[in-house]
């Protein structure tokens, strides 16, 4: 028996930048799952959010979503030293939307505060439905699920399981949680990732509760590929000195110049032009990139002021959502002759301090978190939010994967409590499979 009751269940986002057009696994409806009914309360985020009418307008959600898409950046940059970091606000946001639609009262308050700060949380809860309909195109495609403990069934109130049904197209299997779930799931990822994400869930605990996953794919090629001429070899100066060899991809006159008083860039488009590749250096146009020559030649402006970084992990965590979008709104067709490498990264980190720090506190307390929209185990948390991401920027396009995931416990409160036996006591040798005593006795004195 263990010493203390533990259920722990996982609801694990993986948004999945990536070439990913797999066979999708048929899974059931919601109404084909046991589940329990929830009396409506009239406060289920799902239930104040049925109305159409908005209180605020596009932008200003937009504007908010930013300041939390920024914030995490800026804390995952922070958080990255010398090495290069990648995250999806996309993959988190569709994740914890998805998460609080179980939440209530200070703890829904608190998500949505987080994610869409100042946004009422019914405008707030719908923007992830928005946000889905908006990305999706042909080179971005979203396929979502939720895979349930067989043992669980009859625990997740079906309101909740139908709202993420209807919203977010999702559809549900009932699995056994062993080796054989972890196969059944990690099989769906990877048919919707192209196999860039093949293994998501590591294992499943026999009493964990469920997985919710949602699956993002993205395939693009550049709008003006690069031809052969376009390709150079050059060296890449890496922040802790070492220098690497690779190719380059080079080009003039395809991009948009961007620029703020802190740095210069340019975007490149994808075919369709729905999405576009961005980069950001240090440096404000004087009147073109600074290069690493310029850096440490000691003659640049640059070098001459002293709130300058190329630390590029140092200045991303110092940016705001003012910097980013004074970039990006600049945007101006001058000449711009450009280069970057082809490359391909993978990251990974955990998001649990960031989220809480952002001001998500109560999900991963315990004695605070509350998801009684969800399911009827109580007290229910959050334990982590785990991310992980790849890309592959090459000639002919961008691949790039992100998954997200949120790991529901249910863990009872254990409270430290004192037997201290100082003074006369009973005792027993009891049969565990009955309950009675074998033996049983007392203690008046022990000499």
């Amino acid at each position: 028996m263990k010493s203390k009751q533990f259920l722990a269940g996982i609801l694990i986002s993986s948004i999945l930048l990536t070439a990913a057009s797999g066979c999708t696994k048929k899974s059931k409806p919601a109404s084909d799952i046991s589940t329990i009914e929830q009396k409506s309360s009239g406060n289920a985020i799902y239930e104040l959010a049925s109305g159409n009418s908005s209180k605020t307008d596009e932008e200003e959600r937009k504007r908010a979503y930013s300041e939390f898409s920024v914030g995490l950046i800026r804390h995952c940059a922070g958080n990255a030293g010398n090495e290069s970091f990648l995250v999806s606000s996309d993959s988190v946001l569709l994740a914890l939307e998805m998460t609080a639609a179980g939440a209530d009262r200070e703890t829904l308050d608190q998500m949505l505060g987080t994610l869409l700060p100042g946004v009422p949380k019914e405008d707030a809860f719908l923007f992830a439905v928005d946000r889905m309909d908006q990305l999706k195109s042909d080179q971005l495609k979203i396929a979502n699920s939720i895979w349930i403990n067989d043992a669980a069934q009859g625990a997740i109130y079906d309101t909740y399981l139908k709202y993420v049904e209807k919203h977010f197209d999702a559809h549900f299997g009932a699995i056994p949680f062993n080796s054989s779930g972890v196969d059944t799931i990690n099989s769906w990822v990877k048919d919707n990732t192209d196999g860039m994400i093949d293994k998501l869930v590591k294992e499943l605990e026999s009493d964990d509760v469920m997985v919710l996953v949602n699956a993002l794919a993205f395939d693009a090629k550049w709008k003006k590929p690069f031809e052969e001429e376009n390709i150079e070899d050059m060296t890449f100066h890496c922040l802790d000195g070492i220098q690497e060899d690779c190719r380059f991809l080079c080009g003039e006159k395809d991009v948009v110049y961007l620029h703020n008083e802190k740095s210069t860039g340019f975007y490149k488009l994808y075919e369709g032009g729905k999405y576009a590749f961005m980069v950001m250096l240090p440096g404000a146009p004087e009147p073109d990139f600074l290069t690493y020559e310029d850096l440490t030649s000691g003659d640049s402006k640059a070098d001459q002021d002293d709130s300058f970084t190329y630390d590029i992990n140092t200045f991303i965590a110092n940016m705001t959502a003012k910097d980013y979008w004074q970039f990006w709104n600049s945007a101006n067709r001058d000449d711009v002759e450009y280069a970057f490498p082809e490359f391909t990264s993978e990251y990974d980190t955990s998001l649990r301090d960031i989220l809480i720090d952002m001001g998500m506190a109560d999900a991963f307390d315990p004695a605070k978190a509350d998801f009684g929209n969800m399911s009827n185990l109580t007290p229910l948390n959050i334990a982590d939010v785990i991310h992980k991401t790849r890309i592959e920027v090459t000639a002919e396009g961008t691949k790039a994967a992100a998954a997200t995931g949120v790991v529901m416990e249910h863990n009872s409160i254990i409270m430290t409590r004192k037997v201290i036996c100082d003074r006369p006591f009973a005792y027993a040798i009891v049969d565990t499979e009955t309950g009675l005593p074998i033996f049983f006795g007392t203690v008046t004195h022990v000499k």
